[in-house]
């Protein structure tokens, strides 16, 4: 009997992260990472006690990857920077897009609960963004998240029209967050 492979925990998320990259989420199984490692299945139940702690780690990646694309979308410019990391993800990770938003699925809420309140504090970093209430930045996040994930998926799915390249995508991505905003600033002020 030749020698056990041994893996790290890090080695068998990066695989199994590979299996949702390229088939979806739901595709994820002990036995498929196994093949794709050259190993048992013993190794990997070493490490993770079932395939759900196991997807689990693997929607931390997710998450990981989604706040690295956000740092390196570093202009001065946050909430831009949210956009064109989003359209980024959807047209760089198609297939986890439309595992996480697509699907009726509890991805989605683990990846908002850890996400927004990230993305309210990239907010808060935008001067033209500092004085409104968190609510009013929800709000706001909300509006252009319905707007950002419909046109991610049009690109995420190949739906744009021909020519469409990223400066166009996040042109109209910061036109709509002008609208909004300047929506949310007339609202304000018309309370008062």
């Amino acid at each position: 009997m030749g020698p056990k492979n041994k893996f790290s925990k890090e080695q068998i998320i990066d695989a199994a992260f590979e299996i949702a990259r390229t088939e979806g989420i739901d595709n994820i199984t002990m036995r498929k990472i196994a093949e794709k490692m050259g190993s048992s299945v013993a190794p990997i139940y070493v490490n993770f006690k079932n395939t759900d702690e196991l997807t689990e780690a693997v929607i931390e990646k997710i998450v990981s990857i989604s706040q690295q694309l956000l740092i390196e979308e570093s202009t001065g410019n946050p909430f831009y920077d949210l956009g064109r990391a989003s359209l980024r993800f959807a047209l760089e990770y198609s297939v986890l897009f439309r595992d996480l938003v697509m699907k009726n699925n509890s991805y989605m809420k683990e990846y908002d609960e850890k996400m927004i309140p990230a993305l309210i504090k990239e907010m808060r970093k935008d001067p033209e963004l500092e004085d409104f209430s968190e609510y009013e930045l929800k709000t706001i996040l909300l509006k252009m998240k319905v707007f950002q994930l419909g046109l991610s998926v049009m690109a995420a799915n190949g739906l744009l029209p021909k020519g469409y390249k990223m400066q166009d995508l996040m042109d109209i991505l910061a036109s709509t967050a002008d609208d909004v905003i300047l929506s949310a600033r007339l609202s304000k002020s018309q309370l008062k």
